[in-house]
């Protein structure tokens, strides 16, 4: 069984779909780790990523997900970059490597190829939309921006003590712009999602409401 949840950064999606594949005993499947492994790669690879567009150049690397104690590790051509992957640089270049329609493809097969044998929960941002349009559920968790700002300040302070809640709000207004106008499998609510706003919600009742829909 799939169970997608999509939304903007920063709703929450990670933390629900972590507490709600537990209480399901489903894995927790997170679609944005394999961007951001691809990114690391790249880097690595010294590809010049402000040249990368919606179709040039093309790319052909293996990508594979495996679980190890429960946690998802992303190997990209053998390599495993599962600890770099909230590394600051990675997080602003991975949108730009996002777009990219052969690397899509590569990312799209190697979900494909896992949750098809899987009980899962995956969040991301077109799951239910593009990747997974059949699945059994699926979700839209939605939310203000200045609360998501709020939320992920802690996180981002940690990375930089001079961010302010301004910052982050209008990095979200930026990426929630640049999601919404993807040329490929841009963010929107797909078909059939039962939408959730958690601005006013905690996880345990965003997860409480899902579970009200999910018959196993």
């Amino acid at each position: 069984m799939i169970i997608s949840i999509d939304g903007p950064a920063g709703s929450g999606k990670s933390t629900v779909a972590e507490i709600l594949s537990k209480r399901l005993g489903f894995i927790h499947f997170n679609s944005g780790s394999l961007y951001r492994a691809v990114t690391a790669y790249l880097m690595d690879k010294k590809v010049d990523i402000s040249d990368i567009s919606t179709d040039s150049p093309t790319f052909d690397f293996d990508i594979n997900v495996q679980m190890q104690d429960n946690h998802q590790v992303v190997i990209v051509n053998g390599t495993d970059y599962s600890t770099r992957l909230r590394d600051n640089n990675i997080s602003i270049l991975t949108p730009k490597v996002s777009s990219n329609r052969s690397i899509r493809k590569l990312i799209d097969d190697c979900q494909r190829r896992f949750c098809r044998e899987h009980n899962v929960v995956i969040e991301g941002r077109d799951i239910g939309s593009f990747v997974f349009p059949d699945a059994e559920y699926k979700f839209y968790l939605d939310c203000d921006v200045n609360v998501r700002a709020k939320r992920r300040l802690k996180e981002e302070l940690e990375k930089n003590s001079k961010i302010t809640l301004k910052d982050v709000e209008n990095q979200l207004k930026q990426r929630d712009l640049a999601d919404k106008n993807k040329k490929i499998a841009p963010l929107v609510i797909p078909n059939g999602a039962f939408i959730i706003d958690s601005s006013h919600l905690n996880t345990d009742e965003v997860v409480d409401k899902m579970l009200e829909h999910i018959q196993i």
